[in-house]
């Protein structure tokens, strides 16, 4: 009789008591964070009416959020004239921050088109967004407004980053410049002194993307980029760089291709080690013709991508420029076998046989860029763990 007088009060009290289940989670990930404020509003305010700059608003707000969200970026917050987005919320992904600023480009773009636009209708100047980016180790979730929260020094750097960007302009950090160099045109900027940061931070004004055919990306370790990478030995790695050299080895002996896949989990070095092996070749005695490319996101539906923007890159091909000139500056890098126009697309196409690699008839462009092409029959896997 007891247990069924107490039933209901245990009930109740299970119905409102906190589990674990309630308690909101709390992630610490690398994110990229970008900050927008539209500049002008309040200028404005004093000629408009609240309904139309209400209406001006939440159209430019509304339109900067689907920018933001077809760079696979998030909006977690508003306030006033501004948003903060995230880049990284619920995936982390290698080009999060490559991303966050080509969204903080398009949001530029659109910030002058509102400005042009409120110029014809209204005839007032000033109307514009200027856009900040930082990259950090942001806290994600927790308390009240879980869904909408990042804390974390890099959101007062990011903040930073875009009350002292130009109107019309983006600010970003040393932090997201070191993911994203070669990939934009940039202007270093004086070193800013913030709160509770120790150092001045370099920031760069980002002017826009770089033609696709002229991309150096990097990441890692390579994305230093003042040659400290390959100072400092590595440790562990013993085993992966003696089989990938062997290859190049074997490779450059018989004169055969070789197509290698290294696997890992991010963050476990795999740019560093290519950069090892990378040293190894410019060590080696026997010179060697090296083509660094890297597969983007943007690029998946681009036939051969890879192959064609390393082509690009070394013969300094532009997309705009027709079959004759591409020709004439294969033919200038590689010889009588591109002298004639051809088109890079039609020849790789051509199929391979699945059995292996066929002889190559050097005087054939189409079977030089076929054996390329060929080579995923001979792929070999370097696990890394």
């Amino acid at each position: 009789m007891g247990d069924l007088a107490v039933a209901p009060l245990i009930a109740r009290l299970a119905a409102v008591a906190p589990t674990v289940h309630d308690a909101p989670v709390q992630t610490l990930r690398q994110v990229t964070i970008l900050f927008l404020d539209v500049v002008g509003s309040t200028a404005l305010s004093q000629h408009l009416d609240p309904e139309k700059i209400h209406a001006l608003m939440d159209g430019t707000l509304e339109r900067c959020t689907n920018i933001v969200a077809v760079h696979r970026g998030r909006v977690l917050q508003y306030a006033g004239d501004s948003l903060l987005a995230v880049f990284g919320a619920d995936l982390a992904r290698e080009d999060d921050a490559e991303r966050a600023v080509h969204a903080g480009l398009a949001l530029d773009e659109e910030g002058r088109a509102q400005g042009a636009s409120v110029r014809r209708l209204y005839g007032n100047d000033g109307f514009n967004v200027r856009v900040g980016v930082h990259t950090g180790s942001g806290l994600l979730g927790g308390g009240l407004d879980a869904e909408g929260r990042v804390r974390g020094l890099p959101v007062q750097i990011a903040s930073h980053m875009e009350k002292t960007a130009p109107a019309g302009g983006m600010r970003i950090s040393r932090d997201t410049y070191r993911h994203v160099r070669g990939l934009f045109d940039v202007e270093a900027q004086p070193p800013l002194a913030l709160k509770r940061v120790d150092q001045p931070i370099a920031t760069y004004l980002v002017q826009r993307a770089k033609p696709r055919a002229f991309r150096v990306s990097t990441r890692g370790a390579e994305a230093a980029g003042d040659g400290t990478a390959t100072a400092i030995g590595m440790v562990g790695r013993d085993a992966e760089v003696a089989q990938l050299t062997q290859l190049f080895d074997e490779a450059r002996a018989e004169r055969s291709m070789r197509l290698v896949t290294v696997l890992a989990d991010a963050g476990l070095g795999k740019s560093r080690l290519l950069l090892e092996v990378e040293a190894h070749l410019d060590r080696s005695p026997t010179s060697a013709r090296l083509f660094h490319g890297r597969a983007q996101r943007h690029g998946l539906n681009v036939a051969y991508g890879v192959i064609r923007d390393r082509l690009a890159w070394h013969c300094e091909i532009v997309d705009s420029e027709g079959p004759d000139l591409a020709s004439a500056k294969l033919a200038r890098v590689f010889g009588a076998p591109f002298s004639t126009p051809i088109s890079v697309a039609v020849t790789m196409a051509t199929a391979m046989p699945s059995d292996g690699l066929a002889p190559i008839d050097r005087s054939r462009p189409s079977a030089m860029m076929n054996s390329v092409i060929g080579s995923a029959s001979s792929n070999r896997t370097v696990p890394c763990s």
